[in-house]
C-alpha cells in the first residue's frame, strides 16, 4: 500500500461521524469534566492537566471498537472558553463537573469542534 492509499484511508476514518453515547462509557458527549492535576503517573505528564474540559467523544464513538475509556476533550480556559482539543485522556483522570450535555454540545458546535 502506498502513501496516497494510506492517506485516503486515514481521511476516510477521520471523516466518520461520531456514534451516539455508548452504554459503557462513563462520561457522555458534552459532559463537563475536570482533568486531574498530575498525569505523570500514566506517562502523560506532557498533556494539559488541571483544567476543565468538554467531552468531545470516546475512541469507540469515533473510530469504533471497544475502547470507551479513552476520551477526546475540548480544553477550556479559566473563563470556560475552548482553546484546544486533545486526546486520549483516560477515564480515571477525569472527574464529572456538570452533566448538562446540551450546554457542552453547544460548545462543541459553536467553536467548530463538530465532526
Amino acid at each position: 500500500m502506498n502513501y496516497k492509499d494510506k492517506l485516503n484511508i486515514a481521511n476516510e476514518v477521520n471523516s466518520m461521524p461520531v456514534k451516539e453515547d455508548l452504554p459503557k462509557q462513563k462520561y457522555k458527549r458534552g459532559s463537563k469534566v475536570r482533568i486531574a492535576d498530575d498525569l505523570s503517573k500514566d506517562g502523560m505528564g506532557h498533556f494539559t492537566s488541571g483544567c476543565n474540559a468538554i467531552v468531545e467523544y470516546t475512541y469507540a464513538q469515533k473510530y469504533r471498537g471497544s475502547n470507551f475509556k479513552s476520551y477526546s476533550l475540548i480544553l477550556l480556559d479559566e473563563n470556560d472558553k475552548p482553546f484546544n482539543s486533545s486526546a486520549w485522556y483516560l477515564e480515571h483522570q477525569l472527574t464529572l463537573i456538570d452533566e448538562n450535555i446540551e450546554k457542552g454540545k453547544d460548545i462543541i458546535f459553536k467553536y467548530g469542534f463538530e465532526d
